[in-house]
């Protein structure tokens, strides 16, 4: 291979993978916009008990200042005791919130997924980075909101989210893939036989105008032929 080749070569394959890492940078982005989106307007529970949470430490630390490295009295260590029940019953029902959080987050990001990954079928062919760039954002989302899923606890749910998201890339897989590969398969042939339709006649004149010119080109090649061998006697 010269070095031109190799030079060519080369070029040809930097918008490939230019193509290949806005795709994946889409994707990212994509999953991003939507995690950051579903937190923030379905925030989790940890999150809404945080002040709660913040004031019950605050008062435990209270109180250790006033010990001042001593042991608690008695009234002291009751209101600690009473803190630290506090405490560990807010966080039992964080915990049983979340699970049920963790539940509504998972379908909602399996929703999201599906309709990004629907939409990255829309002029697949005429925007393909694009398009494959939102595949790659739904197939992450969908991802991510099957990790979630898995948190909640509930068997049912879980089985249900995962059998929706498997058919869901099935389905959008085929057509993505299969069926596009034989639309292609199908416009090649149309455009074979194109040019015996419409184009035939025109592909005809062509052709016409091509024989006539060679055999006006083949008549003054023999004038000039008799008119040499005329001076040559």
């Amino acid at each position: 291979m010269t070095t031109a080749t190799a030079s060519a070569a080369i070029a040809d394959r930097q918008p490939h993978a230019l193509q290949t890492i806005f795709s994946f940078f889409l994707g990212l982005m994509v999953l991003a916009f939507i995690g950051v989106g579903v937190n923030t307007f379905y925030p989790s529970p940890a999150q809404a008990h945080q002040d709660q949470r913040q004031e019950l430490q605050r008062q435990r630390d209270e109180l250790n200042v006033e010990a001042n490295g001593r042991r608690l009295d008695t009234d002291q260590q009751a209101e600690m005791d009473r803190l630290i029940a506090d405490q560990n019953s807010l966080q039992r029902t964080i915990d049983a919130e979340e699970k049920g959080w963790a539940r509504v987050t998972s379908i909602i990001l399996v929703v999201f997924a599906t309709i990004v990954m629907g939409v990255s079928l829309m002029r697949s062919e005429q925007l393909r980075v694009l398009s494959n760039g939102l595949l790659l954002g739904g197939l992450f989302t969908m991802i991510y909101g099957v990790g979630w899923v898995v948190f909640s606890g509930n068997s049912v749910t879980r089985f249900a989210v995962m059998a929706f998201a498997l058919a869901v890339a099935i389905g959008l897989g085929f057509v993505k893939f299969v069926r596009g590969r034989a639309r292609s398969a199908a416009i090649v042939p149309d455009a074979k036989a194109a040019p015996s339709g419409a184009g035939g006649a025109a592909l005809a004149d062509l052709e016409a105008r091509v024989a006539a010119l060679e055999e006006r080109a083949a008549a003054a090649a023999s004038a000039l032929g008799g008119s040499q061998e005329r001076d040559g006697s």
